[in-house]
């Protein structure tokens, strides 16, 4: 299947042949909301539709990741240009909304060991990160929660292997341990840790030998830890 590459131009020549592949990467440079009048731009400065709230725009960026990859999906087969600007034409007009049904799903939060990537992710969302931190900082970070340790002495005395890690994604990954959500992918971690040359985390290390019972939330041992 043939397909469309962007560059860098706003309007004329914009789209060359090519054969890529997109990434959620790729869209996250390529559109960009303007919150000052709540629209988002695609490709680079040229205005594709308003929207009303942040999700939408995650719907937004979903539903042009697929345009690029899959134009079969907008009735285009092999012409991602003609599937962007049927779906520009499906959300005019304030209308983000009638993409919910096909991508507002709740996140699915695994963890993925791929070299480079180490991280929490988004699984039903192309991957998408949520927090960047690796296998071992996950249980290391479980373990000082529930020592009822402070966030903010945590995120300083941390080297962290992703330097993008900032103190709202800790407060998030605090949130979402509390809520029981990182329970699958810390028995994921534990797991594999006990198996035969322990859990191996391309890239960082090797975790191993982790009963999983020390780090599922216990409601009895919170704090608030702040």
């Amino acid at each position: 299947m043939v397909q469309v590459e962007l560059d860098n131009c706003s309007n004329k020549g914009i789209f060359h042949i090519s054969r890529k592949v997109y990434t959620m990467e790729d869209i996250d440079e390529l559109v960009k909301p303007i919150t000052s009048s709540k629209q988002i731009s695609f490709p680079k400065g040229r205005m594709f539709c308003s929207y009303k709230d942040a999700i939408e725009i995650e719907w937004v960026k979903a539903a042009i990741l697929d345009a690029l990859n899959n134009p079969e999906k907008f009735y285009s087969p092999g012409d991602t240009f003609g599937a962007t600007m049927k779906l520009q034409e499906m959300i005019k007009g304030n209308n983000c909304i009638v993409l919910r049904k096909e991508y507002g799903i709740p996140e699915k939060l695994e963890y993925r060991n791929t070299y480079e990537v180490n991280s929490i992710v988004d699984a039903n969302h192309n991957d998408r990160v949520i927090i960047p931190i690796t296998a071992g900082e996950i249980l290391d970070l479980i373990a000082d929660l529930n020592k009822n340790r402070k966030l903010e002495d945590i995120f300083e005395v941390y080297d962290w292997y992703h330097k993008d890690m900032t103190i709202e994604l800790l407060e998030l990954f605090q949130t979402y341990y509390r809520e029981c959500r990182l329970n699958k992918l810390i028995k994921y971690i534990c797991s594999k840790s006990n198996e035969l040359g322990g859990f191996q985390d391309y890239g960082v290390g090797v975790v191993r030998n982790r009963l999983t019972t020390q780090y599922l939330f216990d409601s009895r041992k919170s704090g608030d830890g702040k």
